[in-house]
């Protein structure tokens, strides 16, 4: 394992550790793909499409008023991008077989989220509201609502789940 992956557990990580000074190089284990976002305005709303450095297409969606409040939306794949995809799974190692507590694991992932909204709650409660709270604030929730719409997402159609209860 290189220093970089010791360092660093995702690409997210790397960047807010070392702003504006990533060279144009992969940070191991992540591969970055040199290119561009390219907005085309079509008929109903904006196709935004990823392309490498030579212009091939790798995914693209489009962007209307209906998927802005969402978090997930249908996103195309293109040929350059599976291949690339195929190249990287094939260097994985084979997939581990499914956990046998995954009640255990679920409960422990749940109670780690509680922990973190608390925490991020509790710098919240100051008795003096100064700019870095503000700040703060600000990120807790764009990310925190971020979150819920991602959980309610991917939950809603689970069995046995109970649905969301509206407050009144």
């Amino acid at each position: 394992m290189s220093e970089q992956q010791d360092l660093f557990d995702t690409f997210d990580q790397a960047v807010r550790q070392q702003p504006g000074t990533l060279k144009d190089e992969d940070l191991l284990p992540n591969l970055r793909i040199q290119g561009e976002v390219v907005l085309e305005p079509v008929m109903k709303g904006i196709r935004v499409t990823a392309r490498d450095a030579d212009h091939a297409l790798l995914w693209g969606f489009i962007g209307s008023r209906e998927i802005l409040g969402q978090p997930h939306c249908p996103v195309a794949i293109y040929d350059t991008l599976l291949r690339l995809l195929e190249e990287e799974l094939d260097k994985q190692a084979p997939p581990e077989s499914p956990p046998e507590n995954r009640v255990g694991i679920a409960q422990d992932a749940v109670i780690s989220l509680i922990k973190s909204a608390k925490r991020l709650q509790n710098s919240l409660a100051v008795k003096k509201v100064s700019p870095a709270t503000q700040e703060r604030a600000e990120v807790i929730a764009r990310v925190a609502s971020d979150a819920l719409r991602m959980i309610e997402l991917e939950t809603s159609s689970l069995k046995g789940m109970k649905p969301k209860q509206v407050k009144d």
